[in-house]
């Protein structure tokens, strides 16, 4: 068993980075599920509250009596209650509420705007809504943010958070590209804690109100242009640093080369990464 939990473990988690890197939703999901029952020596059936340190009786009756009760629905009952609906005493539901507030769970709230026709600005806030232990928690608390498509097979976003016991409140904010032609119905923010079995959370993100810019047509036109040596820099230094590296401008810096040296017109240049916006900022600082 011990061989299983320190190697299974470890080719699991490796799995899990493979899927994280290939943007999986849904085999990420699997297999970190997978990854923290070998560690935890749970099967992902069981109470999540079997994690906690309650007595194997109290275990026992939560298993025997309230095996399909969420940790969030638990929180909605008193001690007495609790007691009551586990066929035990006051005492005992009182143990098993104080376990269920230090279930490490998020609330999960979200601000969703437009920033053009084709792309959204997600901004996720997570509030800490249990107990802090430091015998159950230790230090911190490690979570998993994505964003997945409505279809739950593509990571669009993918962040990782850590959770200290003075952490009450942290945001994330995410960038997501929208396809015009099938815009989607709806993306879901996923959240799941690295460590314990259950703590997972899922918010859907609707886009029936959301009114998103009309597209825009006022980029410039890429036009067939010799490449334009690098030759033709004025000063000298950096003309014979470039030269070494960059014998030639590629089509997007030839074309703005003029606008941008030469001129005293406002310019805003935007390309992909990688076509020389900085090289050309370079030549306008010296």
């Amino acid at each position: 068993m011990a061989y299983v939990a320190q190697n299974g473990g470890r080719i699991i988690r490796a799995l899990l980075e493979i899927a994280f890197s290939r943007k999986l939703a849904n085999v990420s999901m699997v297999l970190l599920g997978m990854s923290k029952a070998i560690e935890k020596r749970l099967w992902p059936y069981e109470h999540p509250l079997r994690q906690s340190d309650l007595k194997a009786e109290t275990l026992f009756r939560l298993q025997e009596w309230a095996d399909d009760w969420t940790v969030q629905e638990l929180l909605t009952l008193d001690a007495v209650s609790l007691g009551q609906l586990i066929h035990m005493n006051e005492s005992q539901g009182q143990a098993v509420l104080k376990a269920a507030k230090q279930f490490p769970l998020l609330q999960v709230d979200y601000h969703l705007r437009p920033l053009s026709h084709d792309v959204v600005n997600v901004s996720i806030h997570l509030t800490r809504s249990f107990v802090w232990n430091p015998r159950s928690h230790g230090t911190s608390e490690p979570f998993w943010v994505w964003i997945e498509n409505h279809e739950g097979e593509t990571i669009l976003q993918l962040g990782h958070i850590v959770i200290r016991p003075l952490t009450e409140r942290t945001k994330l904010d995410f960038t997501v590209a929208i396809s015009t032609s099938m815009r989607p119905p709806f993306l879901t923010i996923r959240v799941a804690c690295d460590r314990w079995i259950g703590a997972d959370s899922e918010v859907y993100i609707p886009f029936d109100s959301i009114i998103m810019p009309a597209s825009t047509q006022s980029h410039t036109s890429l036009l067939s242009m010799p490449l334009l040596s690098t030759s033709v820099i004025e000063q000298p230094a950096l003309r014979e640093s470039l030269l070494q590296e960059i014998p030639v401008f590629d089509a997007i810096q030839t074309q703005a080369y003029w606008t941008m040296i030469r001129t005293c017109h406002h310019a805003l240049l935007c390309a992909p990464s990688g076509n020389g916006k900085s090289t050309l900022a370079k030549i306008l600082t010296v």
